[in-house]
């Protein structure tokens, strides 16, 4: 029997120690079961730093690039369905880059929302700003064709600035007008509400009327040409043709001040012959000399002219006495289309123009005029460029600063950094460099055939350039993505150790921003990344001991005392060890106890 109790004690014992063991693994077996986080979307830049070991130094993993950071953008398309535009090829290459967007999106975690606002006589917001992903078939079924009626490019561009405007969440610099038109723009709009109805939805109009029902002041007769235009786009015809066009030239040339020569399209000699290859030609120069003086004549109160406007459906048409100085319809068509447009790109919008036409009055040259402060007077002719802006927009040639906080030094050693790009681990290779300090250094990360880095840092221990600040350089040589996000580790430590007591907080870093730059070569906003904190804690001290009593000099007749026992006090120690033996001299004698009479009654029967 007694063997038996041994072997059950055995065994409990046993089991209490796997017990204990299972409880101390649990947590490593949760943390070996945690998802890599670099095999999800990094959804914001970021920045950490663990707790300081016993040696002072904390492990610093910067993480970059977010979906909702630098790589969020929004693409508004504005498209003309007036009867005169014919964007059907460049409705095609939309399309096309409507899907690559969105294939790219899905595959790599960018964060790019689409609108479509199209206008004819009104704009109108047809689709909303949209996750390309999600949203991909609504968006795409707003960029059919559908016809309408006159044409207000100035109701387009307010409607499609509304909707960039009221997304707060994107760079100003990550938001794209995709405009596609034939510049045959007659009507406007203007700049406040009305009643219920947005501004972009009212638009207006004005007309001289039949010029054989005018009188000319010169001749006291009717005037010869014309017909009603009906306050459409030819009304600036009646205009030019009964009145002398002499009257005032472009500067420096001999041409006639009229809308047709500053559009180029009825110039004044023929320009392929060689005769004339140093004669003026039109160009973006003469419009603008142009609208700047109908933009003067409309601002004349005196002359009043807007009161000759009228609302171009339903409302009672006015007739526009026919004078030089009296803007055409189109003249402030014009003027109000390139006001708004010029707002957004002074906002930092990125504004994409395409022309395509078949109809016989040709736009283009507005809209290089329109251009001439976003893409040099130049016309978009693809998509190429507006895709590798959406879609790399943290290319080759963008970098990551980071200043090393002032009560750290940075741990200049090859085996304590190394950087992950998606599922790639590189580890730090030193690269000799002859033009950096001597307390300086140069590491690649991820060398490629041609002997050149996908990643390299470059640690400045004093930078002079940059009032001798301790700084990191990490350039970047590929283009990144957040589905496949970078990490760079590194160490630093605490040189600026307090030695009062308390809890002292620390910042690892005094900035650390990400300075992108496109696939272009274009500069975007720079995006910054959180600061970490590290404490260091120092204890407070023990109090000192108390100063002991004097022992009292013994009295001349001391009296006699009873002497007792002295009994041993326990320690602190004493009690926790005692109590701890009684703890298992109970369990030993419960389990022999529970053992004899399982014994006991197993004999029993």
């Amino acid at each position: 029997m007694k063997a038996l109790v041994k072997k059950r004690i055995a065994l409990l014992a046993a089991l209490l120690v796997v017990f204990g063991m299972v409880l101390g693994t649990i947590p490593t077996f949760a943390a070996e079961a945690k998802q890599d986080p670099q095999q999800e979307v990094l959804q914001k830049n970021n920045k950490t730093a663990t707790k300081l070991d016993d040696k002072l130094t904390t492990k610093v993993s910067l993480s970059f690039p977010g979906k909702e950071d630098v790589l969020a953008h929004d693409v508004v398309f504005v498209l003309d369905k007036s009867g005169m535009s014919d964007q059907e090829r460049i409705s095609a290459m939309a399309k096309n880059f409507l899907s690559e967007i969105k294939n790219q999106a899905a595959e790599k975690g960018l964060n790019i929302k689409v609108g479509v606002v199209s206008f004819s006589g009104r704009a109108n917001a047809k689709q909303p700003l949209t996750d390309i992903v999600t949203g991909y078939d609504a968006i795409n079924s707003k960029l059919g064709r559908s016809w309408g009626r006159g044409t207000n490019l100035h109701a387009g561009l307010l409607c499609a600035k509304e909707m960039l405007d009221n997304d707060k969440a994107v760079s100003a610099k990550n938001k794209h007008i995709v405009l596609i038109t034939d510049g045959a723009t007659y009507l406007y709009c203007h700049d406040k509400a009305e009643g219920d109805k947005k501004a972009y939805e009212i638009p207006y109009s004005r007309s001289f009327g039949n010029p054989t029902k005018q009188t000319d002041p010169t001749t006291n007769k009717p005037y010869k040409n014309g017909n009603d235009k009906q306050g459409g786009i030819w009304e600036y015809q009646s205009r030019e043709y009964n009145l002398a066009n002499n009257w005032k030239k472009f500067a420096g040339t001999d041409v006639n001040f009229i809308l047709s020569y500053a559009m180029g399209g009825a110039w004044p000699w023929r320009l392929e012959d060689p005769a004339n290859k140093d004669k003026p030609k039109p160009s973006i120069q003469y419009l603008g000399e142009y609208l700047d003086y109908y933009r003067q004549q409309e601002k004349d109160t005196s002359a009043n002219w807007s009161q000759y406007e009228y609302k171009y459906w339903g409302g009672e048409k006015k007739i526009t006495p026919i004078n030089v100085n009296a803007p055409a319809n189109i003249d402030i068509a014009f003027i109000k289309a390139d006001d708004v447009f010029q707002e957004m790109v002074k906002t930092g919008y990125q504004m994409n123009v395409y022309y395509q036409n078949k109809a016989d009055f040709n736009g283009s040259l507005f809209l290089k005029y329109l251009a001439r402060n976003s893409n040099n007077g130049e016309l978009n002719t693809d998509f190429a460029k507006l895709e590798k802006e959406v879609l790399e927009k943290v290319a080759a040639g963008s970098t990551v600063v980071d200043y090393i906080g002032k009560d750290f030094d940075f741990v200049n050693d090859s085996k304590e950094m190394s950087l992950k790009a998606g599922n790639d681990t590189l580890r730090a290779e030193k690269i000799e460099d002859t033009t950096i300090g001597a307390d300086d250094a140069h590491y690649g990360f991820g060398k490629k055939a041609d002997n050149t880095y996908r990643f390299e840092l470059i640690y400045k221990k004093t930078d002079a350039a940059d009032s001798n600040k301790e700084k990191l350089i990490l350039k970047i040589n590929e283009t990144v993505y957040p589905k496949t996000s970078v990490t760079l580790n590194y160490k630093e430590k605490l040189v600026n150790v307090p030695t009062a007591a308390g809890t002292h907080v620390f910042n690892t870093n005094e900035s650390a921003t990400l300075h992108p730059v496109d696939a272009n070569g274009k500069a975007g906003d720079a995006s910054t990344f959180p600061i970490p904190q590290v404490e260091y804690v120092v204890e407070i001290p023990n109090p000192p001991a108390p100063t002991p009593t004097p022992t009292p000099k013994p009295e001349p007749n001391p009296v006699p005392t009873t002497t007792k026992k002295k009994t041993t006090v326990p320690k602190t120690g004493d009690y926790s060890t005692a109590a701890a033996m009684g703890i298992f001299s109970v369990a030993a004698v419960m389990l022999a106890a529970w053992g004899l009479n399982k014994v006991g009654r197993k004999q029993m029967h």
